[in-house]
């Protein structure tokens, strides 16, 4: 309910994650799609048929989830509330508006150290397909998202 709420309110913000050389637009090393909200069991299957995995759900400034073999969800990671982390940027010229909202930002090279909003970047960087992928710590292992 929460999801779909947040659908109505935001626009799309619900991707599939796929593996790099699935379709979508590539960041590091993962493809995104945008859910099909109309048909997302045809969407599963159709992922499945053509790259030959389940996908995620990155439900963009909440969480990422993984589907199991049973169609449910399991979280890998919760963005929400998530206030730092590493922010790899693809891009030498990232919008400096992308990185306006932060608390504080330290920088070397493309590797940023990230204190603020991760939820807002996480939607913005979805909704623009900037070249930016997070690496967040939970429960003392890296993610990266």
């Amino acid at each position: 309910m929460l999801v779909f709420l947040w659908v109505g309110v935001w626009g799309v913000v619900l991707y599939w994650v796929l593996p790099g050389g699935c379709g979508g637009f590539v960041v590091h090393r993962f493809s995104f799609r945008e859910v099909n909200v109309g048909d997302v069991l045809g969407d599963v299957l159709r992922i499945f048929a053509e790259c030959g995995v389940l996908p995620m759900l990155h439900v963009a400034g909440v969480a990422r989830f993984k589907v199991r073999r049973d169609l449910s969800l399991a979280l890998v990671a919760g963005i929400a509330g998530v206030e730092e982390a590493v922010v790899v940027l693809g891009e030498p010229r990232l919008p400096a508006a992308l990185l306006g909202r932060a608390l504080s930002v330290r920088c070397r090279r493309a590797r940023c150290l990230f204190r603020g909003d991760l939820s807002w970047l996480d939607v913005a960087r979805l909704r623009n397909r900037y070249n930016v992928y997070f690496v967040v710590e939970v429960g003392g292992k890296k993610i990266i998202l």
